[in-house]
């Protein structure tokens, strides 16, 4: 009787360990996205009738919850873009993600350390969806990174999560190494006023190294500014709306001719789009951009450099976890174009997209 007590105690103790273990296993998932393409039309003529399959995302990420305070992420990333490649030119792996996250640090916030997202565009490019179809507007155009490594803090001023916040310091070198002494400041709010409406207000100042002038031979600010609105409206399972606006300011960071002393460069722009369910299974989608990286003089053939872009897309959901979208992005230019190309860029495609 008593072997048999001892022996049902240490299988007692053994499934709690098992269990125990089981709850605090890392877990695992990923995701992959890319497309056949054909550039009917491009701005680059040698790029006239390029086409072929592409890999535009492939993650591979590791949650881990150490304890009930703190969890971690670590996150891989492969596609085939010059800056991911490997030197001999195959698919190339980066450290996209790299965070320890101390839940509640006090009452309804949380401060991360590492490698992670920048407030910029998280929510937007969330509620957007399409990320496999397209990046959001100020991540396309180089705006701000989404990634930067620093420290963040984040949370909610009530208790139903109606007026969120995110502030966060990073060495604005996005995944790269810290080459200098200048910082980013990221500050984000966001409001939940109902189930179906949310809008964010967002602004950051990048530090800099002053910029030598070469007119007048003196040193002057190069610092930046961006602020930006994004608003949507959905109704779930149904359709959603948005649109997102930005301005980027930056000082002394542009030059008219040889003989003008540097000025500050301004940029805007606006993102509105719109997806619709037809049925369980098949989703329309559409967006439209409209980019000017300078808007002073922007009729001056040294800095014609605004472009506009619209997305249309069919989205076929065969199961919750893969999408097969054909799709046409025309993006038009007003600089001139190159090597006997054209005005814009027409680019049909498919996209497939699943994850795991």
């Amino acid at each position: 009787m008593k072997k048999l007590t001892l022996l049902f105690s240490l299988f007692l103790l053994f499934a709690g360990l098992v269990t125990a273990q089981e709850k605090n296993l890392p877990q695992f998932s990923g995701l992959m996205f890319g497309d056949y393409f054909y550039d009917a039309k491009a701005n680059n003529g040698a790029n006239n009738d390029l086409n072929g399959f592409q890999f535009r995302r492939i993650y591979i990420t590791t949650d881990y919850a150490v304890d009930a305070d703190f969890s971690a992420r670590f996150r891989l990333e492969s596609d085939q873009s010059a800056n991911s490649n490997t030197a001999g030119g195959k698919l190339g792996v980066m450290v996209k993600d790299a965070w320890l996250k101390w839940s509640n640090i006090f009452s309804g916030s949380d401060l991360i350390f590492g490698l992670s997202p920048t407030p910029a565009f998280d929510v937007s490019e969330t509620a957007w969806g399409h990320r496999y179809l397209e990046k959001t507007i100020m991540d396309l155009n180089s705006i701000v990174s989404s990634r930067d490594l620093g420290v963040d803090l984040k949370g909610k001023f009530d208790d139903g999560g109606t007026v969120k916040y995110w502030l966060k310091i990073g060495n604005n070198s996005s995944n790269g190494p810290e080459t200098d002494k200048y910082k980013r400041f990221y500050g984000l709010l966001e409001f939940d006023p109902s189930a179906n409406l949310l809008f964010t207000v967002y602004g950051d100042y990048a530090s800099a190294a002053n910029i030598y002038d070469k007119v007048d031979l003196t040193y002057r600010n190069n610092s930046a500014f961006v602020g930006a609105l994004f608003l949507n409206y959905r109704e779930k399972g149904s359709f959603s709306i948005g649109a997102e606006g930005f301005i980027k300011s930056q000082r002394d960071n542009y030059q008219v001719n040889a003989t003008t002393s540097l000025a500050t460069q301004n940029g805007d722009g606006i993102s509105l789009w719109a997806y619709a369910n037809l049925s369980e299974t098949i989703q329309v989608v559409g967006r439209y951009d409209g980019y000017d990286p300078n808007t002073a003089n922007s009729n001056l053939t040294s800095i014609r450099d605004a472009k506009s872009l619209v997305l249309i897309g069919l989205q076929f959901s065969p199961s919750k976890h893969t999408d097969i979208t054909p799709n046409i992005e025309i993006t038009h230019y007003q600089a001139p174009p190159t090597n006997g190309g054209y005005s814009q860029d027409v680019v049909p495609r498919v996209t497939f997209y699943w994850e795991f």
